[in-house]
């Protein structure tokens, strides 16, 4: 779908869903689920209810049905101010259908229904965030995925957790935002972002923003929050829009870095229908208005080359997802996801670009070929002054099959170039787990350094997702002593 030229973000869940009643999903209610977390034998939803009754004037109604007849299973009556319930003693690995009715006390006037939502119970790892059932269309004018995991703490200690919702050729335009006041262990929705897609949230300067584009190939869009993600201003264009066909700015939830007086953060354009994408950089001055896109520099996109030294043969190698980080001495690198699928080696290889700090408008040049696990799915490196090495959590492969994300694993490196492998994080691969590669994946992983700890968010598929890439839940997780591992 098209997209406004100068969007302003919607950011409440009334809003976010009213794009919905556009003939873009299902219609707008006043009433909506806002957060699914299916667990084993249970499932805890919360909503939001923006009518005009007095909550001491009406009771909320969960009604909890299961199979294609629809058989009720549970119906809980709670108070007009409750927000959300955990529903247990459910049956495991079963699909259930839920919706909330707002109920009048005096007259059972029903004053609102939300869409009913679907979630399937099972175990699952860390924490869930959110979830989408993969044949839930609440959410279908973006997708019904939830995809592009990002993390940042505040500096109140809040985490936020931010996803996007995909769908292969979908509107992929909506992205939701969630709030933890308890280091992670429990998380509530906080706002909706349209149009908004591979989104990055980051702090700088007392405030927090959000880098990400209007759509798959749409415009490079930045925004920011001076509330703790609450409400938003307006977006500013960085990059105009391009298109799937013709190519666009592509990125994802990318490290945002400052070094030698400027912010930095890799960005890429092209489209996998031509056949991959060219590699840039973006950065402003770290005390300019970020808001303001004169004070960007845009790199100019630097096309994948066969003549580089080291590169694989065969395939269709290309370069996304680059990792701006300050390597040894000082210099700025951009270290790339390289696809090397179906080429020679098919996996295990990534690329460092050298950034031009001097003239941040100026081309990148070509660094070097290194040795890399986890290469064929999007990664973030951090690096740790304490240990005085650079981190990683990424998708180890261990099958024919390249594109394996079922094993999540910690590695590091002291110079960027060579990087050992200490443990793994999630390994679905040799525990036992019934379902194989080709439907578990823990994958796009973003993290953050938390004092001996690393917590990270998982954009994870498990208990019968579409498939391994096409996710249903967002997860946190905490890898307690990281640093023990070496």
């Amino acid at each position: 779908m098209n997209v406004q030229e100068n969007p302003t973000w919607s950011y409440s869940t009334a809003k976010g869903i009213a794009y919905a009643s556009k003939g873009y999903g299902a219609p707008y209610s006043e009433l909506n689920i806002v957060r699914l977390a299916p667990g084993n034998r249970q499932l805890q939803l919360d909503w939001q209810y923006e009518g005009s009754c007095n909550s001491g004037e009406f009771v909320y109604e969960v009604k909890l049905t299961a199979g294609e007849e629809r058989t009720e299973i549970q119906t809980r009556q709670l108070p007009g101010d409750a927000t959300s319930i955990l529903l247990s003693d459910l049956e495991h690995a079963v699909d259930y259908e839920v919706a909330v009715h707002a109920i009048k006390k005096d007259s059972n006037e029903q004053l609102a229904e939300s869409p009913a939502r679907k979630a399937r119970t099972g175990e699952v790892p860390g924490i869930v965030v959110n979830y989408i059932h993969p044949d839930d269309y609440t959410y279908d004018f973006s997708g019904r995925s939830p995809a592009s995991p990002s993390i940042v703490k505040l500096v109140d200690g809040t985490l936020l957790a931010s996803h996007d919702v995909f769908w292969g050729l979908g509107g992929q335009n909506l992205s939701k935002i969630f709030r933890s006041t308890d280091d992670g262990q429990s998380w509530s929705f906080l706002c909706d972002l349209y149009p908004c897609f591979w989104g990055k949230l980051f702090l700088h300067r007392g405030a927090l923003y959000m880098l990400g584009t209007s759509t798959e190939y749409g415009a490079l869009l930045i925004g920011r929050s001076d509330d703790g993600g609450a409400t938003w201003s307006a977006p500013t264009e960085l990059i105009p829009a391009g298109s799937r066909e013709e190519g666009g700015p592509h990125k994802a939830p990318m490290p945002v870095v400052e070094h030698e007086g400027r912010i930095w953060s890799g960005v890429e354009y092209g489209s996998w229908s031509l056949g991959g994408h060219a590699t840039g950089v973006i950065s402003a001055p770290a005390d300019a208005d970020l808001l303001d896109p004169a004070n960007w520099a845009i790199a100019p996109f630097l096309p994948y080359s066969h003549e580089w030294p080291g590169v694989i043969e065969g395939g269709r190698p290309s370069l996304l997802e680059g990792n701006i980080v300050i390597a040894p001495g000082g210099r700025l690198v951009n270290l790339l996801r390289y696809n090397t699928g179906k080429g020679n080696p098919d996996y295990g290889r990534a690329i460092i670009l050298n950034v031009n700090t001097v003239h941040p408008d100026a081309d990148l040049t070509f660094g070097s070929v290194i040795d890399f696990h986890g290469n064929m799915s999007k990664f973030t490196v951090h690096y740790d002054p304490v240990s005085g090495r650079y981190w990683s959590l990424v998708n180890r492969v261990t099958l024919p099959n390249v594109s394996q994300r079922n094993i999540l694993s910690l590695v590091s490196s002291a110079d960027l170039e060579s990087w050992q492998v200490h443990t793994d994080a999630l390994n679905y691969q040799d525990n036992g787990w019934t379902e194989d590669d080709l439907k578990v994946g823990f994958q796009y992983v973003d993290w953050l350094f938390n004092g001996d700890d690393m917590i990270y968010l998982s954009r994870t598929a498990l208990n019968d997702a579409y498939n391994f890439h096409n996710a249903n839940y967002m997860t946190f997780h905490t890898l307690e002593n990281f640093r023990s591992f070496l």
